[in-house]
């Protein structure tokens, strides 16, 4: 894949396929140390000071983005807003602790529960109120890479983190850079190896800051399955990390575009009730639909829009799927 393949206009995808990539809820950031100021990011009121020295190695970045990952043990943001085109702004309510536990709900005040995305340490799921037919959707971890989810869902869930803003390059993957971008941002390239085939990620950071401003994820051909655009950082009190108030989605397969606003965010802290926290919910009258199924028949109508309201269609499991 050339550089030029990497970059990515931010003019909307037209909406085609299905909004199941509302699961994908991504964020990134990183860290900052040193004693110069640099205007656009925020600690307090205070901008940011520089976290990279000038020619920063591969090496030096990784080191700084990890430095403000590992900051953070637990996150919540109870007052945060969804925006998607075509819905009702959505108070939402976001909840991680990594590798795996993962918590977005969002609803309001005249309908209730509207959106419920959630992973924790055995498998993730996703419920939508206006969905039709009424199901809950969920697959386990270990049988993901075998499951229609994949496609639908190029983000694993010991991922979750990261669309966070705590981002880890994993020794695992192959990284390449930084490469140095006309606008003063620099590029780090990820060649991470997956059961489907490889995938590649480009990282965006400001060159100054160490700011991750943008995350794309790849196919090995250069086919684009999700991008996002992050900004607002502040410096967290209680950990120092720096992280984003506002992100910008995009998955061109399904024609999603989504934001999400963040405040009061909370870290290192312990939730009030983790055993309802991390487990996944039932809902009156919407039936578990394993996505792992091999029955399971996927099919999207034609025409279909971008929302709430209908991001699958044809769930027809030849078998009556069991709640895990």
């Amino acid at each position: 894949m050339t550089r030029a393949s990497l970059h990515v206009p931010r003019k909307r995808a037209p909406s085609r396929t299905i909004s199941l990539a509302l699961i994908v809820i991504a964020m990134a950031s990183t860290g900052a140390a040193c004693p110069q100021v640099i205007r656009g990011y925020q600690v307090g009121g205070m901008p940011l000071p520089r976290a990279l020295p000038p020619q920063a190695s591969l090496d030096q970045i990784i080191a700084t983005v990890h430095d403000n990952t590992q900051r953070v043990r637990s996150y919540m943001a109870p007052q945060a807003v969804l925006v998607v085109p075509g819905v009702p702004r959505l108070s939402a309510q976001v909840a991680c602790e990594p590798p795996r536990r993962f918590r977005l709900r969002a609803q309001t005040t005249v309908t209730g529960s509207e959106l419920d995305i959630g992973s924790n340490d055995d498998l993730f799921w996703l419920w939508i109120r206006r969905h039709q037919p009424p199901v809950m959707l969920f697959c386990r971890h270990d049988r993901y890479a075998q499951s229609s989810a994949r496609r639908l869902l190029p983000l694993r869930a010991d991922w979750m983190p990261e669309l966070l803003g705590l981002v880890h390059f994993r020794p695992e993957d192959h990284h390449e850079g930084p490469f140095a971008l006309p606008d003063g941002k620099l590029e780090v390239r990820s060649r991470i190896s997956d059961p489907g085939g490889d995938l590649v990620k480009s990282t965006l950071l400001d060159g100054t800051t160490g700011l991750i401003v943008e995350q794309h994820l790849f196919t090995a051909a250069g086919e684009r399955l999700a991008s996002v655009r992050t900004s607002r950082h502040r410096v967290d009190p209680q950990s120092g990390a720096a992280l984003p108030r506002f992100v910008e989605v995009s998955w061109p397969a399904s024609g999603i575009e989504f934001q999400l606003e963040l405040a009061a965010i909370t870290t290192n802290m312990p939730s009030t009730d983790p055993g309802q926290l991390w487990q996944m919910p039932a809902y009156e009258g919407y039936q578990p639909v394993d996505l792992a199924d091999p029955s399971l028949a996927l099919a999207v109508p034609a025409g279909a829009t971008s929302g709430l309201t209908s991001p699958v269609s044809g769930l027809v499991p030849s078998q009556p799927t069991a709640s895990p």
